[in-house]
């Protein structure tokens, strides 16, 4: 900022000038000119200058220098660590004058629409993390605020489910699945042949994998591409050995579905369901299977996995008795169920044998169909910790066999 005074004709020569800053002289400053060397708030006030020759002085007009301040900010935004689907929001504190207005960034790009103080994400996704800036400007400049890094965990879900089973010749089994909150890729496989690396002799020769939408079938598959051989390593699921006769196939699904696993003989068949997409909006809510349930290492187990941070809260139930009746009519069922639930050590969590009454709002709220009331069907509510693998476990309570559904449900 200068100021320049400009004497008239007539005053006569030599001319002095002395600048002052609210009637204080300003030492140094004795030119027709002025500069205020910094332009901070310190340099309001008023200025005029004293011009003088042998024959007197005089003072001129003050002129009052107002210096709006650029921005600062005085509460940079913090980093922060959230689960998936919690609010977050990013803060930041700042001055000037005039107020300054607001824009914020995601990895140096404007975020449309939002130009306040706080910024706040309602549910954040995966797609969500990254460095996240605020540009603060008024017409006296502008300032960026310091990086705030937003970390967004998986809330804790169900990732796969597996059951490992004995098949008689021409018997098969029946794995069922939901996926909700949109479509999502999940990866199922039949394992025969690769159980042999287990050291299990009795493994199925050649599974064939069928998937049904209720009744029509989406596609099925005998040999494994392999293609697919990334897809295991990516959801941590063991390898396959190359050109093996197991089976697997990976597709984008919404909604529930059964896969149906047979062989051209006899032997022990492990399926799996595996989450393999990206993201927590869709997810994998509801994993069943059915089969018979016989003795000792023939009973009816479903291993499951927890992944993500926190707890899950689930639901597990072993129905026999129900699907005996109407309108399931399945023949042969298990008469008294008994569900145990380990945890990846092989200690038991809890058990049930006959499910309570108290459960029946809790089965409503996810869509499982209901018990018979005064049925030996078993249920239990658990709540699991994430990154760990459980297993529910189905066998007579009395020692006897027959057919039998083990089902897990996702629950708030």
């Amino acid at each position: 900022m200068t100021f320049t005074v400009n004497v008239g004709p007539g005053t006569g020569t030599p001319l002095s000038y002395q600048w002052r800053k609210d009637g204080v002289n300003i030492a140094g400053a004795t030119s027709a000119s002025y500069s205020v060397d910094s332009v901070v708030q310190g340099a309001n006030g008023n200025y005029d200058v004293v011009v003088s020759n042998y024959l007197g002085s005089v003072t001129s007009a003050a002129v009052l220098l107002t210096i709006n301040p650029a921005p600062f900010i005085s509460v940079q935004p913090t980093s922060l660590t959230v689960l998936a689907g919690r609010t977050v929001s990013f803060s930041i504190s700042a001055t000037g004058i005039p107020p300054p207005t607001y824009q914020w960034q995601k990895n140096g790009i404007n975020i449309l629409g939002v130009a306040i103080a706080t910024y706040t994400i309602a549910s954040p996704l995966d797609s969500d993390a990254g460095n996240y800036t605020c540009l603060v400007t008024n017409n006296a400049g502008s300032v960026t605020s310091a990086a705030a890094i937003l970390t967004v965990l998986q809330s804790a879900r169900l990732a796969n489910a597996s059951v490992r089973t004995p098949l008689a010749n021409a018997q098969s089994v029946i794995v069922g699945f939901v996926v909700s909150g949109g479509a999502k890729d999940v990866l199922v496989r039949a394992a025969g042949p690769a159980l042999g690396q287990f050291g299990l002799a009795t493994a199925m020769a050649d599974p064939r994998l069928e998937l049904y939408k209720d009744s029509t079938k989406v596609i099925e598959n005998d040999n494994w591409p392999a293609v697919l051989a990334s897809t295991f390593a990516s959801v941590g699921a063991f390898p396959f050995l190359a050109n093996s006769r197991d089976a697997a196939l990976l597709q984008n699904l919404s909604g529930g579905y059964s896969a149906v696993v047979s062989g051209t003989g006899p032997g022990v068949v492990l399926v799996e369901t595996y989450d393999a997409g990206s993201g927590n909006v869709a997810r994998l809510v509801n994993i069943s299977a059915r089969n018979r349930v016989g003795t000792g290492a023939d009973i009816l187990i479903a291993g499951f996995y927890i992944a993500g941070t926190g707890t899950k809260r689930v639901l597990i139930r072993a129905v026999g008795p129900t699907i005996g009746g109407v309108p399931f009519n399945v023949p042969g069922t298990l008469v008294d169920p008994k569900l145990e639930l380990y945890d990846a050590s092989g200690v038991k969590i809890v058990e049930n044998d006959n499910w309570e009454n108290s459960l029946v709002p809790t089965f409503a709220s996810v869509g499982a169909f209901p018990l018979a009331p005064g049925s030996k069907d078993a249920a239990l509510i658990a709540t699991l910790s994430a990154g760990s693998s459980y297993s529910a476990q189905v066998k007579g309570a009395d020692g006897g066999t027959g057919e039998a559904l083990v089902e897990i449900y996702e629950l708030p």
